[in-house]
């Protein structure tokens, strides 16, 4: 049984939101129908890089951004699909004309009242250090390095009888991780399977029944390699003791093995409970999990609230996980949207959560977001942002590794599809017993839209 935190939104890649025009403006035109958007963004930047082995980026270069979105929207299907990237040309003659953060998604979904089929795949090649601050990858490790990464995942969903007293639910996953042009022996390629189904049956008004299984095949390739099978069956109950309360439990039965330099595995049953209670502008919840791992059995306690602002929304909760053979560790999530005035927004997010590295070692991964927009007139604005991961690793000696980013940037629109954008970004990537990488970047460019919507 998996104990999860809350989910918090992760940081919205740098060259995405800066460098080319951002897919989601297509998702903000009226739904229904096909809507397509390119942008072409022409830039100068100048790189300063420092703590890098291998190639030196550092200097000017020119770069070419593109950016397509496509959304189709029906009563029964909805198809998304998203590609952007650039081409960079360093102005020192020597230097090799490179792509620049490869990004392909693509979505489709087809629902009637009772059913619902999805489909999802989704490619990213990209520096490893930048890479670091995507948490959407089934292989959620905190892995820095120099050289790039490559990403693909793919996922397909069922759920049937959304309507009936007795509801399936039905997801599998598969994902690949390749790293490139690095020199970092332990950044190992990973190939990822993973399954997960659950039966939901509504005895009554108040109580129902689940019945759940999941399991999931990581492979490891390269030196010091690290494979893991998991898997688990269990069943839960949730009753709605009042008309706003809730009160579920569940127990599982859980097997892990992981093969490696040392063999290690494990099994054994797992439980959670959790309450939650609506409010008027929200709800309270409290949750109690326990379940076996490879290092030890691990307890976590979490409770928090969410709820509706004026001018926003905010949840948060505080919790403690405490590992056989490893001291109690704080866990807190905070999500905050507010709308500071008619023409400023700001986003707070914090995630934090008591796992297992590819190593094998317990770690707490930490997920920071601070992010500011605001309008300086009908057609200029600007926007900062500053984010933040961490692993620390429990272990007495263990190194461990953070990455901090910040970026400012200032747009103007010139015209309706034209547009200049300038701004700043910096990013820190520190891991105890060497020294720090660090790369700073300094850049404006002009960019051109094209809208479609027949």
């Amino acid at each position: 049984m998996n104990s999860t935190m809350r989910a918090a939104l992760g940081p919205v890649p740098f060259a995405v939101v800066f460098l080319v025009g951002s897919t989601a403006q297509v998702a903000a035109q009226d739904e229904g129908g096909l809507n397509a958007q390119f942008d072409i963004t022409q830039s100068i930047e100048s790189i300063e890089e420092r703590g890098f082995t291998g190639i030196d980026s550092s200097g000017a270069r020119a770069l070419t951004a593109l950016d397509f979105g496509l959304r189709s929207v029906t009563r029964s299907q909805r198809l998304d699909f998203g590609f952007s990237s650039g081409i960079a040309v360093p102005f020192e003659g020597d230097r090799d004309v490179t792509a620049d953060s490869i990004r392909s998604t693509l979505g489709y979904s087809r629902n009637s009242r009772n059913a619902e089929l999805s489909f999802g795949a989704l490619f990213r090649r990209d520096d490893v250090d930048d890479l670091v601050f995507d948490d959407t990858f089934e292989d959620d490790d905190v892995i820095t390095g120099v050289g790039q990464r490559e990403v693909l995942t793919v996922n397909s969903g069922l759920v049937v009888g959304r309507e009936a007293r007795i509801t399936g639910t039905f997801n599998h996953t598969y994902e690949t991780s390749d790293f490139f042009d690095t020199l970092d022996p332990e950044l190992n390629d990973t190939e990822t399977q993973a399954a997960d189904g659950r039966l939901s049956f509504q005895l009554t008004r108040t109580l129902t029944l689940d019945v759940f299984g999941v399991w999931s095949d990581v492979d490891e390739s390269g030196f010091g390699a690290t494979d893991r099978i998991t898997t688990e069956i269990g069943t839960g109950v949730s009753y709605r003791i009042d008309p706003i309360t809730i009160l579920a439990g569940e127990v599982s039965f859980r097997t892990e093995e992981s093969s490696g330099a040392t063999i290690l595995d494990t099994e054994g049953w797992n439980y959670a409970l959790s309450a939650t209670r609506e409010r008027p502008n929200g709800e309270v919840f409290a949750t109690y999990t326990q379940e076996d791992a490879l290092t030890g059995t691990r307890r976590q306690f979490i409770a928090g609230q969410d709820m509706d602002l004026q001018r926003g929304s905010l949840g948060y909760s505080l919790g403690v996980s405490e590992t056989d053979g490893f001291d109690p560790q704080l866990l807190a999530s905070l999500t905050l949207d507010y709308d500071m005035d008619r023409n400023g927004t700001a986003r707070i997010t914090l995630s934090q959560e008591g796992t297992i590295n590819g190593d094998d070692e317990e770690v707490v991964n930490s997920r920071l977001g601070m992010s500011y927009l605001r309008a300086l007139s009908p057609i200029s604005g600007i926007s900062a942002s500053f984010d933040l991961v961490d692993e620390n690793v429990l272990a007495t000696g263990a190194a461990d590794q953070r990455t901090y980013r910040f970026d400012v940037s200032y747009e103007y629109e010139l015209t309706r599809d034209w547009g200049l954008t300038s701004g700043y970004a910096y990013s820190v990537v520190q891991l105890d017993g060497t020294d720090d990488r660090s790369r700073s970047t300094v850049f404006v460019g002009l960019q051109r839209s094209f809208n479609y919507r027949p």
